[in-house]
């Protein structure tokens, strides 16, 4: 197992290189041989590095970090960026499932008066449509008279049952007119979290496919849970003057449970995972990396909390933090080798 584990960690090291054109150095701090004793805080008393250079510091927990070296130019070709620790405020939100539907208001059935004969059909499908304008022209049964049809609400057709030389009643729609310039967004909670979603929280509405987000709060809680699928159903307003998002579109809306201000926060993607422990790789000089075991505590979409491990002021990578990750390990194979 470790055979393969080391030949795996060589692979994507060189993939690495390859593929970016680039050499990436991993120097894996030594723990110091032979060593009895430790400083006050947990520190190595001194480090013997290979080739006369100094040994890392231990930070406190004792065990074997690895350094990485890399150039700016490679840190720009990959995509790495350096950020500082410091204060942050955590938007802590659970995360609803839903889609954009029609706001009932803004939708009207078109009908004529009277029953009749459709002698003109002024719309169609997709055409703009005013208050009080004609969308069709019907001559009455009784009276032979024509009369206009015109809708009730400004907006778009978007349905039309409407045709030329159709006998229609008084109850027929001949079409729908629909104003998207303010949609609902219907989500669902499920009884976990009944107890966490109160009207007038915040909700951020998230688009597929990148699409960006729009705030909104909770105007709607229902107050009676679908036998189905024991969901209830949470709604928000969502403006849409320009008619950029259509309903049935689907949607994510994070619930805003607490607005918080924390002491020590970091980016969410800066995180990694090394021999079961949460790390952040530290610019301990300009282009060296440490690997530092942190512990996270609570995180939002974009930031995490850091409890203990490191230090406001402190710089660390962000962005594609996995080249760092991949050299990482590779070092500790090799050094295991």
């Amino acid at each position: 197992m470790m055979a393969q584990r080391i030949e795996r960690s060589r692979l994507v090291g060189c993939g690495l290189a390859l593929v970016l054109g680039i050499g990436v150095l991993a120097h894996p701090a030594r723990a110091e041989e032979g060593h009895e004793g430790h400083g006050e805080h947990g520190h190595a008393e001194e480090g013997e590095a290979k080739g006369g250079e100094e040994a890392g510091h231990e930070h406190g927990h004792g065990e074997e970090e690895g350094r990485i070296e890399l150039s700016p130019e490679t840190m720009r070709r990959v995509g790495l960026t350096v950020l500082t620790a410091g204060p942050s405020r955590l938007n802590i939100t659970i995360s609803l499932t839903g889609k954009l539907v029609p706001h009932e208001d803004r939708v009207a059935h078109v009908s004529p008066r009277f029953a009749g004969v459709i002698r003109e059909v002024r719309k169609r499908l997709g055409d703009p449509v005013g208050r009080g304008e004609a969308v069709a022209v019907v001559e009455n049964n009784q009276s032979l008279q024509p009369f206009e049809v015109t809708s009730q609400i400004p907006g778009i057709v978007v349905r039309r049952h409407a045709t030329v030389g159709e006998s229609v009643t008084d109850t027929s729609v001949l079409f729908e007119v629909a104003d998207y310039g303010e949609l609902f967004a219907d989500f669902f909670v499920f009884p976990a979290d009944f107890t966490k979603v109160r009207l007038g929280q915040q909700v951020l509405i998230r688009f597929p496919n990148g699409q960006g987000t729009v705030e909104s709060v909770v105007s709607f809680l229902s107050p009676v849970t679908d036998p189905e699928t024991q969901s209830r159903f949470v709604r928000a307003v969502l403006p849409n003057p320009t008619a950029s998002h259509q309903p049935g579109t689907f949607v994510t809306g994070d619930v805003v449970l607490e607005d918080t201000a924390v002491p020590l926060a970091v980016s969410a993607e800066s995180l990694r995972t090394s021999e079961g422990k949460t790390v952040v790789f530290v610019e301990e000089t300009a282009g060296h990396f440490e690997a530092r075991p942190v512990l996270p505590g609570r995180r939002d979409q974009d930031s995490v909390e850091i409890l203990k491990g490191l230090r406001a002021g402190e710089r660390y990578a962000a962005g594609n933090t996995f080249i760092l990750q991949a050299e990482l390990e590779k070092g500790e194979a090799e050094h295991e080798h």
